[in-house]
């Protein structure tokens, strides 16, 4: 049976048509308007279904497609071959969505044809029979332990043949080079784990609407901590106070020293870090903080909003945080939540430090998410028992963010996290939220009076 490959364009088809050819795959490559359309119709016919896509994909396009595979028990692949600059972190959401991602139609093909012949886990296939220069390009792309995916080796003209036992007839999987992501792809394709729903037992829904309820806005970070609180996102000892007095009064009741930081809807903490004062140890340097930050964000406000939109300031128990993440969540299809995932310190929002990921998932693969990061040692590192606390304590919290993200997602458009601590004994708070508030109180408005 051939394998059908949908493109977005003519030219990525004939592309597809040579490659295969090259190596002996039988396909069908052809080019769609609708590339997700027919990649997902096929998927309810064919075990093995592809697609080559160079125009921007988005994250919802991946989710219908995975949902398209899932239903119909079929194996999904696609190459995005796009130059957006968010391209890297789709593919990575591909594979947590159960899709083989990768980033050419030449280790595409590679991925296709062991798939094709039905190899299961060729990235623990022996490399033993194989060139030291071939050995040593797919030798990061296998996985570790025994040798028991089947055998990898060289035929003429360079291209690398797989078979399951020695008297097979080999299987060409392309070049070296080609097989390596395919290999890599292959092995991190979540296909394993069933996917899960998130919910959170005994939420107050009526509390949480009436905080939505209203026009489209972005709530202040006192107002998101209160609609999120009823799902049990872990929050810091705080109180929002609107006077000099109050603050030192709770201040003296939290217990010193304490965080200073200003409470307005306008000026987020995360794109103005000095509206924020740390290790505050006495009632009246309290004042005094209250005093200047109110000054400072008046003077960068506009005139006739400093009113309404300067609450006040928290003040906020003092711990010290082992490590700082940032998360961006938005609704997508099929009950699915979107994740951007971070680091919220200066270095690494500076390095652009994040992955893109879907929820709910299982533990395991947020681990692989946090895995992604280039910082993760911060929060990996340690005893086998300590990284398990520490993802078990960050998975909480997202799956808490997915169940509210989904069970509101007809009133909010996105919510954000910043920072979300890992403290020092492993467990977690959120500093600072902000729920953006979607159009639906006016869309109900209209449709009434319709």
């Amino acid at each position: 049976m051939s394998v059908r490959i949908v493109c977005d364009s003519p030219e990525l088809a004939v592309e597809c048509l040579e490659g295969a050819r090259a190596i002996g795959l039988a396909s069908e490559p052809s080019a769609a308007e609708n590339w997700l359309a027919e990649a997902a119709a096929a998927l309810a016919r064919d075990p093995i279904v592809a697609a080559v896509i160079a125009d921007r994909v988005t994250l919802s396009q991946l989710v219908e497609l995975a949902h398209a595979a899932r239903q119909s028990r079929s194996r999904a692949a696609i190459a995005l071959v796009s130059s957006e600059p968010d391209t890297e972190r789709l593919r990575d959401a591909a594979l947590d969505l159960g899709i083989t991602a990768l980033p050419e139609v030449d280790p595409l093909l590679s991925a296709l044809a062991l798939l094709q012949a039905g190899a299961r886990s060729p990235w623990a296939a022996s490399i033993r029979a194989l060139p030291t220069l071939d050995r040593g390009r797919l030798r990061l792309s296998m996985g570790q332990g025994a040798r028991t995916g089947g055998q990898l080796q060289r035929a003429e003209g360079g291209h690398i043949h797989w078979r399951d036992d020695a008297e097979a007839e080999g299987v060409d999987v392309g070049r070296a080079r080609d097989l390596a992501p395919a290999l890599s792809a292959l092995r991190e394709t979540d296909t394993r784990t069933p996917r899960i729903e998130s919910s959170v037992d005994g939420v107050d829904g009526a509390a949480v609407l009436d905080v939505l309820f209203g026009p489209r806005r972005a709530l202040s970070d006192p107002a998101s901590k209160n609609a999120l609180e009823p799902y049990g996102i872990p929050l810091p000892l705080e109180e929002l106070c609107a006077s000099p007095s109050r603050a030192a009064s709770e201040a003296s009741r939290i217990g010193y020293p304490v965080r200073i930081s200003l409470a307005s809807p306008d000026l987020r903490l995360w794109d103005h870090p000095d509206l924020a004062i740390d290790m505050v140890d006495n009632a009246a340097r309290v004042r005094d903080s209250y005093r200047q930050l109110i000054g400072v964000a008046k003077a960068r406000l506009e005139p006739d909003s400093e009113a309404e939109r300067i609450l006040g300031v928290m003040v906020t128990a003092t711990s010290e945080p082992r490590a700082q993440l940032g998360a961006h969540a938005w609704p997508l299809p099929h009950g699915r939540v979107a994740l951007e995932l971070g680091f919220a310190d200066a270095h690494g929002a500076a390095a652009g430090d994040a992955t893109l990921t879907v929820l709910p998932a299982p533990l395991a693969s947020i681990e692989r998410a946090l895995r992604r990061l280039a910082g993760s040692a911060l929060l990996l590192s340690g005893t086998a028992a300590t990284r398990r606390t520490h993802v078990d304590a960050i998975g909480d919290v997202l799956l808490r963010l997915s169940a509210f993200v989904n069970d509101r997602r007809e009133e909010l458009e996105s919510v954000e996290l910043r920072p979300i601590a890992l403290l020092l004994d492993g467990t977690v708070e959120v500093r600072e939220a902000r729920v953006q508030v979607s159009d639906a109180f006016e869309r109900s408005l209209r449709t009434g009076s319709g």
